[in-house]
């Protein structure tokens, strides 16, 4: 999946030249009497591939002109192309379907490039993911029918894109760049089935790429996809497509460990620690020998899996402070609103409590060890007592203050909030956060504006010393950002700004320094090292609607797909960010 070489541009006078000329005209104008798709086609070395690259390199100089993705369809099915495109657009890994219904109520224009669709197409050769006509099918055709997305795609026959009337760039030989053409290695498979005794951390990426390939010709598939090894370090396409085969028997839990993982996987540079610790996560909680023999390798990433609850669905997730007779303990709140304590260590459930209000969780916050405060999908707020103690003041005077201000004003309503020991924090759909004192609530909110649309999450950390709380909050505009109380000045510019949406925040003092967390709507944490400004990603193969970190180290995930709990090699993260 590599991008093509841009290479020299066309020669004046050409038809190559006229060719890209006329494909920056109709990508800078976008016409209701134009056709919505192009194909580029041509022969086998007639530079198809490296004129799609010029007009890329060439699209970025023209303010008239946004590529919103681009695909690399040689050897990937529908599935892994969609994740490609997903990623590339800032929704994240999606399937085709969902895709395609994100698109749909994308309020853009669109502009999606697709390179060697005649190359599309990986796996058992009865399947018809095995050919290209199946990602037009499953993935181009339903993306092409939207009426703001439009597609320039790379094929050696016209036709094979199935759009009605697209606009057609012939190139040949003489017109382009010459040189041999490529083979179809994914259709030929030369060399061994597999390594002998194979080792395939030292495997060529050609080998780790196309093992399956060649195994799947010579009947050996099953004995490579039973390998954790090559699950490891194999092609997640070649992988993602075989498994779909159903006459392919395969251990109990294979194919959901991964379902969950793939997607992930599919990030390109990843490290072979990192796929690890990716698949090893998928593994916890699904098939507990497949992680255990996952475990060595994953542990020498900067991040390890260590348990999930994968069938836990839940809505929200908070911290309660340490207790030095415990294991410390994680808060989750079910689709329902139900309350359930989990260890940290292990993920055991520890009680059951009452909530004792019916309510539909968006958020939670730990106001004291005994109170939370909860806020309902509908934009109210809840104060849930853990034990039969009384609501504390503070609780019940700021509730009483928001709950009032969103009947007054639908704007006001809260989005998301977050806690310390002194401080709470409250933001809404206007941007706004607003800062409580939970020692004097009477003295009411500090207010900032941080954000032009609405607050998506929100994270606080108290500055003892200080007496002043440091405040993080993540919006729909794709920006994460900074406040210090202390100073009531928030930071010139945000943090982070991606075509991602922060979906989640944890904040903690640990002892590398504050450390702030960000999940991302595209499967990525992002951690920060607040005091050098230094920043570590990372891949996950779960759903971050929920994050929690602790001062130790912890970084707890929680969603629809479960609650997962992962150790943090903190001073790793900062060695390499």
């Amino acid at each position: 999946m590599a991008e093509p070489t841009v290479g020299a541009p066309p020669a004046p006078g050409t038809a190559a030249a006229h060719a890209a000329s006329a494909l920056l005209d109709w990508a800078a104008e976008p016409r209701h009497d134009r056709p919505r798709a192009v194909v580029i086609t041509g022969p086998s070395g007639a530079g198809k591939t490296r004129f799609l690259a010029q007009f890329l390199a060439a699209s970025g100089r023209n303010p008239r002109i946004t590529v919103h993705a681009t695909g690399f369809a040689e050897g990937q099915i529908a599935r892994t192309l969609a994740w490609q495109l997903g990623r590339h657009l800032g929704y994240g890994p999606l399937d085709p379907d969902r895709l395609t219904r994100r698109l749909q109520s994308d309020p853009r224009p669109v502009l999606l490039v697709v390179t060697d669709l005649h190359r599309a197409g990986r796996g058992p050769d009865h399947l018809p993911s095995a050919s290209p006509a199946a990602v037009v099918s499953e993935l181009l055709g339903p993306l092409l029918a939207l009426p703001n997305v439009r597609m320039i795609v790379e094929s050696d026959t016209a036709d094979l894109l199935g759009a009605e009337e697209p606009l057609v760039l012939g190139l040949d030989p003489a017109a382009g760049p010459t040189g041999p053409s490529s083979p179809d290695p994914v259709r030929a498979p030369a060399g061994p089935t597999a390594l002998a005794g194979p080792d395939w951390r030292t495997a060529t990426a050609e080998e780790r790429e196309h093992a399956l390939d060649r195994a799947l010709a010579t009947g050996t598939a099953r004995e490579l996809l039973t390998d954790p090894g090559y699950l490891v370090h194999g092609s997640v396409a070649a992988i993602t497509a075989t498994l779909a085969d159903p006459s392919l028997s395969l251990p109990k839990h294979l194919r959901e460990v991964w379902a969950a993982a793939a997607p992930a996987l599919s990030f390109p540079g990843l490290a072979d620690s990192e796929r690890a610790a990716l698949l090893h996560a998928a593994a916890t909680g699904r098939d507990p020998k497949l992680a255990e023999y996952l475990r060595p390798l994953a542990e020498t990433s900067s991040w390890t899996a260590l348990w999930s609850l994968p069938r836990r669905k839940t809505a929200a997730l908070a911290v309660l402070p340490p207790d030095p007779t415990g294991p410390g303990t994680a808060v989750a709140a079910d689709t329902l609103g139900r309350l359930t304590c989990h260890s940290l260590t292990d993920g055991r459930t520890l009680a059951s409590p009452d909530s004792g209000t019916l309510w539909t969780p968006e958020a939670l916050a730990v106001l004291t060890p005994t109170c939370l405060l909860g806020l309902d999908r509908s934009g109210i707020l809840h104060p849930i007592p853990l034990t039969t103690a009384t609501v504390p003041s503070s609780a019940a005077h700021l509730t009483l203050h928001h709950n009032a201000a969103t009947l007054a004003s639908p704007a006001d309503l809260p989005t998301a909030v977050a806690a310390g020991p002194r401080h709470a924090a409250v933001a809404d759909g206007r941007g706004r956060v607003h800062l409580w004192s939970l020692h004097s609530p009477e003295t009411g909110p500090r207010t900032i504006e941080l954000h032009r649309s609405a607050v998506t999450a929100v994270s606080c950390l108290d500055l003892p010393q200080a007496g002043a709380a440091l405040l993080v909050t993540g919006g729909l505009d794709g920006t994460v950002r900074l406040w210090d109380s202390a100073t009531a000045e928030a930071l010139p510019g945000p943090v982070e700004s991606r075509k991602a949406l922060p979906t989640a925040l944890g904040l903690a003092d640990t002892e590398a320094g504050p450390v702030l967390a960000v999940a991302w709507s595209d499967r990525r944490i992002h951690l920060w090292h607040l005091l050098s400004g230094r920043m570590a990603a990372l891949p996950t193969p779960h759903l971050g609607q929920a994050l929690a970190l602790t001062g130790d180290g912890h970084l707890l995930q929680a969603g629809r797909d479960g609650i997962h709990a992962c150790r943090l090699d903190l001073a790793a993260l900062w060695a390499t960010a």
